[in-house]
């Protein structure tokens, strides 16, 4: 990827924290995930393969859950662990609507009250830890706001939707580790949902299919 920017030296005292974090700590998926945010068994196979994922160096990964299985409670809970290890700081969540937005906020807030959030749709000038927004509204922050290097993590909701084309510049911009949520992942030659988070067709990083969801009765 070409070059978007350079560290400032609060990143790269971000960045330092971290790689010590790194060499002196056990793998990220032995790290125990916390129960009181998830503690369904498919939730924390998500968790541990993505932690997994990192473990082996890859950018980017996505978890295709069926809808109202709990993918926002189980991504909450992969930032916690991933906080607690010191291996992300600032965490970026991205969704197409504000609803979804406001929806996440205020999930990240009761599964992390001690994390400070910020929704960017309704306050563009507070600071906090995780940071919410709307494709439309992070455009606008490019360079501005946020440079290359501010977030550790950014988390995708809905990946299937509306994040090619001219929203794609967001990945292309932001240096960070990737994580997309889908319950529906696209194989179109010009949106493919595997091709963005790098994966080979049909084989996102950890899948918890509709019928499995029936078939263990969480829907």
């Amino acid at each position: 990827r070409q070059i978007q920017g350079y560290y400032t030296q609060q990143e790269l005292n971000r960045l330092i924290s971290q790689r010590q974090a790194v060499g002196s700590q056990t793998q990220l998926s032995d790290i125990p995930v916390n129960p009181a945010i998830v503690e369904r068994q498919y939730q924390i196979r998500a968790i541990k393969a993505m932690l997994g994922a990192f473990d082996r160096h890859q950018r980017a990964g996505l978890l295709v859950m069926a809808t109202g299985t709990g993918k926002t409670r189980t991504v909450i809970a992969l930032v916690d662990v991933l906080m607690r290890a010191n291996r992300v700081q600032k965490v970026l969540f991205l969704a197409d609507r504000t609803s979804l937005v406001r929806q996440a906020a205020n999930n990240f807030k009761t599964h992390l009250p001690n994390t400070a959030v910020v929704n960017l749709v309704e306050s563009r000038e507070q600071t906090g830890r995780v940071y919410l927004s709307t494709y439309q509204t992070m455009m606008k922050l490019l360079g501005s706001r946020f440079g290359t290097y501010q977030f550790d993590l950014i988390i995708v909701d809905e990946a299937h939707r509306s994040i090619y084309r001219r929203y794609s510049r967001i990945f292309d911009y932001f240096d960070s580790l990737l994580l997309g949520l889908t319950a529906t992942p696209r194989r179109d030659v010009d949106h493919n949902t595997y091709a963005l988070f790098q994966l080979n067709d049909g084989q996102p990083t950890a899948n918890y299919a509709l019928d499995e969801a029936v078939d263990e009765k969480y829907l």
